[in-house]
């Protein structure tokens, strides 16, 4: 343990150090308190000005800040990795008794916690969620998302500053949760590849009182979200080695 306990000190320093980090760390605990304390006020205050009220896309919304939340402690480790490889303390860690493999279990075992802690703080508390099998299972694939984006930052950026660029990309996961709800069947099974698509949808099922764990699609999403990780996992080990 005291090995990971080193690790966990210099992460905290970083972190300290440096504000987009800390940003990272602290920005889903701003998205819990925006679902909870300004959603439904927003929502009231553009039905007065606009006649358009946000409460029917209630599910949406709870979907849509949900997805934010592992994708902060990701690119928070992402961007933590990028500096470990840049600074060639991947090959130092090889070498000590953590070894490469405690490294990496590290590295992809911290944003899964924080994002499940937090994924459950917002089902939570945000007041927006559905509580349910459909939650619970998207919850699931949000703590194995986390991990996958830093694994692509640090994969596929060639420093921090591409690690910055590519990190702006995850908008293109918000495009998960609107194909979901708003594209018919079978035509929204084109956006399968999206990873996010797949805790949105098992969310909408169950937020709509539809059967979850007798679908195939938690499982199917399970498989997608396990089989991303083992991909980038290899696309990680070849960069470094």
């Amino acid at each position: 343990m005291l090995k990971y306990r080193i690790l966990l000190l210099n992460d905290a320093r970083h972190i300290w150090k440096d504000p987009m980090l800390m940003a990272a760390l602290l920005g889903p605990i701003a998205v819990i308190a925006f679902a909870r304390f300004v959603f439904v006020p927003l929502s009231g205050w553009l039905e007065g000005q606009f006649a358009f009220s946000l409460l029917p896309y209630t599910d949406f919304a709870a979907v849509f800040l949900l997805l934010t939340i592992p994708l902060l402690p990701g690119t928070m480790a992402g961007l933590l990795m990028l500096d470990e490889r840049d600074e060639h303390l991947i090959g130092y860690y090889a070498a000590t008794p953590l070894t490469r493999g405690g490294y990496l279990a590290y590295r992809l075992f911290m944003p899964s916690l924080l994002s499940a802690l937090l994924s459950a703080a917002f089902i939570l508390l945000s007041d927006l969620a559905v509580i349910g099998p459909g939650a619970m299972h998207a919850f699931l694939l949000l703590a194995i998302e986390a991990p996958c984006f830093s694994l692509f930052l640090a994969a596929y950026a060639g420093n921090k500053v591409e690690g910055l660029a590519l990190s702006k990309l995850s908008g293109l996961l918000f495009a998960g949760p609107a194909v979901a709800a708003f594209v018919p069947e079978p035509w929204q099974y084109a956006g399968a590849w999206i990873p996010s698509y797949w805790p949105a949808k098992v969310y909408f099922l169950g937020a709509n009182d539809e059967p979850v764990l007798s679908s195939a699609l938690p499982v199917a999403g399970l498989l997608f979200h396990l089989f991303l990780l083992w991909l980038l996992i290899r696309a990680f080990l070849k960069r470094i080695d």
